[in-house]
């Protein structure tokens, strides 16, 4: 090791050469100029493999050697000088961290600089430590958090419910969204089995459903689950295996996009392209009926044509108002006489109408007139409106529901041409039980039998507004 041993003094004697050249750390000492005395062997090392003097810049000014440094790191280099010389004036340790990068690596060193006096004469000691797994790590850690809290803001700002459970199938995470949706609170769900979402015939246990996952055979299904009230909710599902450190399966993460709106659409959609198909094949059969109900009525040639052709621009009137749907709202009994006019006579004895003034919302007039236009049909076909004994009778009241007043409606008849046959359900019963209560977010009770039709449903006030 090479020391300046008149400038250190008798300290050379006591064995500070070989103290200082056993330590792990780059090290050296300079004088009250900045001068370095003292360097040993891994400081050497290192100015020798970073482009510095071999002998660790003994003899020369290490100041001076930081102030001209260049480089991405010459400006904290600038700045430790100053730090050095004033921890020399003043005697209070100095300690940082710096960048040292090498051509092909990003490095961090701790400086740590103590003034000793000796014989009356200040000394700087400098120390530096090789700090870069550190610094990495603690970058680790904050990059961690980062993530982490964004992962969690992610999650609890999501509108998708996002879920974890367990390997037995117990829920251990639960985010707002999944509260909004199920009306759990996470202090309820968490730790129960996720089979409380589970509908009564779901036939595929958790435990099914967790092998498959962790196999790689089941990355995204829909499924119908349950919430706190009952109510079903159809939902896409996408899941995935949570791993630990070591790589094995901890958990399993689900993700719930609840697609009840959706699928309630696309049913509605596929039920009225099949209403205009099915309209398309009774046109024939409805505007003969009509031809052959104005022929027994009219009193000459000239009536019938003139009836005829009023029926049938009613009837044209009544499928293009359907159809077009852009009404803000509507009146009920403007709606009911839309659908009746192609299939009746001007004061016809055999329809009687009664209700208060009500006006329907846009949701309301389509769907209440694809159910009438299905109901006056089938009259018109074989029912109270296919000859002249028939009666229709259709009423709407106002009463008092659970969310305030509703909208109640009925149509009757009686006498019919022909008796109902017994058959499968057909598309008008679809239409009256499902589309049209599945539209209103509703329920109907439709009853076809020997002595009449009869077909009720009730509308709740989202869907009308009453008149006075």
């Amino acid at each position: 090791m090479q020391t300046n041993s008149d400038a250190f003094g008798p300290v050379g004697r006591i064995g500070v050469t070989e103290f200082i050249d056993a330590l792990p750390d780059e090290f050296v000492i300079v004088d009250s100029d900045g001068v370095v005395i003292a360097a040993n062997s891994a400081w050497k090392q290192f100015s020798a493999e970073n482009d510095g003097a071999p002998s660790g810049y003994v003899g020369s000014n290490y100041f001076d050697v930081c102030r001209s440094a260049d480089g991405n790191s010459s400006m904290e280099a600038r700045l430790i000088a100053e730090s050095l010389e004033m921890t020399l004036r003043s005697g209070e340790p100095f300690v940082c961290e710096y960048p040292c990068d090498s051509p092909t690596v990003k490095r961090w060193f701790e400086l740590t600089a103590t003034r000793v006096v000796f014989e009356g004469q200040p000394f700087l000691t400098i120390q530096h430590r090789n700090v870069t797994q550190r610094h990495q790590e603690r970058d680790a850690l904050k990059r961690t958090a980062v993530d982490s809290n964004a992962l969690a803001a992610l999650v609890a700002g999501t509108s998708d419910a996002i879920l974890t459970y367990d390997l037995e199938g117990k829920i251990t995470s639960w985010n707002p969204a999944a509260e909004r949706l199920y009306g759990y609170s996470g202090d309820e769900i968490i730790g129960q089995s996720l089979e409380t979402l589970y509908p009564s015939d779901e036939t595929k246990r958790v435990a099914w459903f967790r092998d498959e996952i962790i196999a790689g055979r089941l990355e995204r299904f829909e499924a119908v689950r349950v919430g706190r009230d009952g109510t079903p909710r159809e939902v896409w599902i996408s899941c995935a295996p949570i791993r630990g450190s070591d790589g094995e399966v901890v958990a399993i993460s689900n993700i719930h996009r609840d697609i009840t709106e959706l699928r309630k659409s696309e049913k509605a959609r596929e039920l009225m392209s099949r209403e205009v198909i099915h309209r398309a094949k009774n046109m024939l059969t409805i505007v003969s009926a009509v031809q052959r109900q104005t022929a027994r009525s009219a009193a000459t040639v000239e009536d019938f044509h003139a009836r005829f052709g009023d029926r049938i621009s009613a009837l044209s009137k009544s499928t293009d108002l359907l159809v077009g749907g852009h009404w803000q709202d509507a009146d009920l009994r403007d709606l009911v006489m839309g659908h009746l006019r192609p299939f009746t006579v001007e004061n016809d004895a055999r329809v009687r109408l009664s209700g208060p003034e009500v006006r329907l919302m846009p949701q309301a007039v389509q769907t209440l007139g694809i159910a009438l236009h299905e109901l006056a049909t089938n009259a018109m076909k074989y029912g109270a409106l296919a000859h002249d004994d028939g009666e229709v009778q259709l009423g709407w009241k106002l009463d008092h529901g659970p969310e305030g007043r509703v909208l109640d409606l009925s149509w009757q008849e009686r006498n019919l041409a022909h008796p109902p046959e017994e058959k499968a359900p057909g598309f008008g019963s679809t239409v009256l039980t499902s589309l049209a209560p599945s539209m209103l977010g509703t329920q109907a009770r439709y009853l076809v039998a020997p002595e009449g039709v009869h077909w009720t449903i009730s509308i709740d006030p989202t869907h009308f507004s009453p008149v006075g």
